[in-house]
């Protein structure tokens, strides 16, 4: 695995590219988004410590669905899609590993829908209880990003942050 730190956000992969890099994210922040067919962007997932990113496009090595960003302040290892072949050749159980790896991800977007059926208060209080590392306005993610992964306004992402910030004092 190779190690990358990055000092300011950088879009690792477009949508529409296809993916060929697997990534460890051992401390920071990415977000995959795609852009409708009226160019407005939308953010479907934001990954932190410790989770694995891949996903179809780099396993089929197919054109992806989302754009692939990177938060500033991240650091992630990371190997390539033909590594991960060599890997596979030599070590067959990893494959399994792999799968097992990647059926997590379902469960994250259990928990996202979840959350996402619920009313904006509480979906923005369940956010920061998941990503605390993101209470700052937008000192990573700015608040357009937050509001599109809640589904919700960014004035309502503001007043009920605001609200949890005074019940904490």
């Amino acid at each position: 695995m190779k190690p990358r730190y990055f000092a300011k956000d950088e879009i690792l992969h477009e949508q529409g590219q296809v993916i060929d890099k697997a990534y460890f994210l051992s401390s920071g922040f990415m977000i995959a988004s795609y852009y409708n067919d009226k160019g407005d962007k939308q953010i479907i997932s934001i990954y932190s410590n410790d989770e694995v990113i891949s996903g179809k496009s780099f396993t089929g090595q197919t054109p992806g669905d989302y754009e692939l960003r990177v938060c500033k302040d991240t650091y992630v290892l990371y190997l390539t899609y033909n590594e991960v072949k060599v890997i596979y050749e030599r070590f067959p159980d990893t494959q399994e590993q792999a799968m097992v790896i990647l059926a997590s991800r379902e469960k994250k977007e259990l928990v996202r829908n979840r959350m996402l059926n619920q009313d904006a208060e509480k979906k923005v209080a369940d956010f920061y209880a998941t990503f605390p590392g993101l209470s700052e306005p937008g000192k990573i993610i700015i608040d357009a990003d937050i509001a599109s992964y809640l589904l919700i306004s960014e004035s309502s992402l503001r007043a009920h942050r605001a609200k949890l910030a005074r019940e904490r004092y």
